[in-house]
């Protein structure tokens, strides 16, 4: 509140955004009142992607962040790091509340952060706590109902608790958590993108018997097919044994890596080149790359697939009927109708892999089923020897 504060102070024309999360404590709704009275600003509210959270409540039960740090992170990064990304993509420049002695990860926050051509403000950064207590009393700042209670850092409703005297101020974020960084994963680098912290393995090395070697898992298939839901089922998975992995989603490749490319054949095989020239360099690193794209053209897969030694291709077939069934913006219907052209599947081609590693039917497949068979497959190919049985224990 104090930076709302401060702003207004500046100019009238501040605008504020929050992320509702869906597990925000009712105190947090009401200070959103509380803004919009006193400052005359309303306050924009971003939510998470509904399929997400909705995919990942049905495959890990809604309190996922109890049972693992890698899993406490997935659920913060749908609720709250991705419809973060897609507002900071919107501005030239955003201010948050950071501050150094916050906690020890937070102690060389700088003030001003060029982030791309983004920049990151941070004018709190050299505030001590007594000194946001001073402001606070003397500009009567509204103060959330929760500080009053012990509360010294607010987030989800089921992830925060008051804090015992002499605690750090983050001590009340996910107290079950042991020796666990308190943070939500977001890490700016210079250059504009999210960057999240590596996944810890303990002192005695990955879980006994995991093999973890960089290899590339691509997933193709029309939209809607389920590429996304089953690539992230994978992901968590892999981050729960210690293993390091980056998913390269279609749809966000193209508002960053390949921001300003347009759905021409030549546009979309460059597309697909540099997902494919990403995924190249972070599995020679060890990491485990998992693309999710349409990538519709056979000619430029089989290109990339060329340049990377462990490729994986994932063929997520599904009925055009089915997609046209799930599709709620009705774009394939339009497509169908002729209203839309160049539409992959119906009036621009769609040319499946004639020789994929597995292929995944998700009309007919659940995607935990679909995400089962898929690590059979890495086992077969000697890339992962994890125990697989937990997929089995996740179906509904």
């Amino acid at each position: 509140m104090v930076i709302v504060d401060l702003a207004s102070r500046v100019t009238s024309d501040v605008r504020v955004f929050t992320i509702d999360t869906g597990r925000l404590p009712d105190e947090t709704y009401r200070m959103m009142e509380t803004v919009r009275q006193r400052y005359g600003i309303r306050v924009e509210v971003l939510f998470p992607e509904r399929a997400e959270v909705e995919q990942m409540v049905t495959l890990h039960g809604p309190n996922l962040f109890y049972t693992s740090v890698p899993s406490r992170e997935r659920c913060c990064e749908i609720r709250k790091v991705r419809p973060l990304e897609r507002q900071l993509g919107t501005l030239k420049a955003w201010a948050t509340g950071l501050r150094r002695d916050q906690s020890s990860t937070r102690t060389n926050v700088p003030k001003v952060e060029k982030q791309g051509e983004r920049m990151k403000l941070s004018p709190l950064a050299d505030w001590t706590a007594e000194r946001v207590e001073d402001y606070i009393r003397e500009h009567h700042v509204p103060l959330h109902p929760l500080y009053q209670r012990g509360y010294t850092s607010i987030g989800c409703a089921p992830c925060t608790r008051a804090v015992e005297a002499g605690e750090d101020e983050r001590a009340g974020r996910w107290w079950w958590e042991q020796d666990a960084k308190k943070e939500c994963g977001i890490h700016f680098g210079a250059d504009g993108k999210v960057r999240r912290e590596e996944p810890q393995v303990s002192e005695g090395g990955p879980e006994e018997g995991m093999m973890h070697k960089g290899f590339t898992l691509w997933f193709t298939g029309m939209s809607g097919a389920g590429k996304s839901t089953i690539s992230r089922a994978l992901e968590l998975r892999l981050r729960e044994r210690g293993a390091r992995v980056e998913v390269l989603d279609g749809d966000v490749v193209r508002t960053h890596l390949s921001k300003g490319l347009g759905f021409s054949k030549d546009d979309r095989d460059e597309n697909i080149r540099r997902i494919g020239f990403v995924c190249e360099l972070l599995s020679r690193n060890g990491v485990i790359a998992i693309a999710a794209a349409i990538s519709p053209y056979r000619t430029v897969r089989e290109e990339v697939r060329a340049r990377i030694p462990n490729f994986v291709e994932v063929f997520v077939e599904c009925p055009i009927e089915v997609l046209a069934e799930r599709d709620v913006k009705g774009l394939y219907k339009r497509a169908l109708a002729g209203e839309i052209p160049n539409f992959t599947g119906v009036s621009d081609p769609y040319e499946a892999p004639v020789n994929p590693e597995v292929t995944v039917n998700s009309s007919t497949e659940s995607p935990e089923e679909s995400a089962e068979r898929i690590w059979a497959t890495l086992e077969r190919l000697g890339l992962v020897s994890f125990d697989r049985s937990s997929f089995a224990h996740q179906r509904i």
